[in-house]
């Protein structure tokens, strides 16, 4: 491997930009691995509240265009009513599907051992202190250069350690490349930078899915989630057969249906 030779410029606070950029990235991704564990534990009853939702939401549509009708004293189209409403579900249906898919992925996640967890995060951080864009601007001017970036970021974010060795050596090839064995580092405006990058972690801690980790680090806390979500469930069951038996009323006030077979 090329050896890097990294030469900070002295304004006194470069290595706590450094330490700054470093832990947001850190951040970031607990953030992402709380949220795919708040979703292996509680994504399938989150997911079956949103579906029974659509359903409430489908049905009430359903109800409101068919008094449109019955209050003009005509027969509902139902053919018509059935396509204005597919329409106005389209967005609903596509969250369904991208949270069914979302849970599939977070249950197959594997967990890995802590030793190479340390190897991940050190790996990064290597790669990291040479490529950021933050840290070296060339990264963002050389096609090559920013294409292992966003490897090195995408492949610490899916906890990839031989995509890491790889990339390492990649990076270290390609700046030699550049003739930048030395690496000169100077953050204008460092001070600024650095206050920014404690408010974007601050950020980050105080708010969701980071704040996660105290819910799931407590058993208690995830039986009254789970009792909260299985209420929630059963409002819905409750409002969607309430739906139903006004459905049923508007038939016996008089309403009725009619179907057209043919295509458009």
């Amino acid at each position: 491997m090329i050896k890097m030779e990294i030469i900070h410029i002295a304004d006194g606070r470069y290595d706590e930009y450094e330490k700054m950029l470093l832990e947001r990235d850190r951040c970031k991704k607990d953030a992402n691995i709380l949220m795919s564990e708040y979703i292996r534990v509680f994504g399938e009853k989150i997911t079956a509240i949103f579906k029974l939702k659509i359903a409430c939401i489908e049905k009430k549509k359903t109800l409101s265009y068919y008094l449109v009708y019955l209050n003009r004293g005509e027969s509902v189209d139902a053919n018509k009513v059935q396509e204005l409403i597919k329409l106005e579900m389209v967005e609903y249906q596509k969250q369904l599907n991208d949270m069914i898919k979302q849970n599939e992925l977070c249950k197959s996640m594997e967990r890995i051992p802590e030793s190479e967890a340390l190897k991940i995060k050190q790996i990064y951080r290597s790669i990291a202190k040479k490529l950021h864009p933050d840290i070296n601007p060339i990264t963002n001017q050389d096609e090559q250069l920013l294409e292992l970036w966003q490897r090195n970021v995408t492949a610490y974010q899916c906890n990839d350690l031989k995509e890491l060795e790889e990339i390492e050596v990649l990076v270290d090839m390609a700046l030699a490349a550049h003739g930048q064995n030395k690496i000169t580092q100077y953050i204008p405006d460092i001070s600024t930078k650095i206050e920014e990058l404690k408010n974007e972690i601050e950020k980050i801690k105080s708010t969701d899915p980071y704040q996660y980790k105290y819910l799931l680090n407590d058993i208690n806390l995830v039986r009254e989630k789970n009792t909260e979500l299985s209420n929630e469930l059963k409002e819905y069951e409750d409002y969607l057969a309430y739906l139903d038996e006004q459905l049923k009323h508007f038939f016996e006030k008089g309403g009725t249906i009619t179907w057209n077979n043919e295509t458009s």
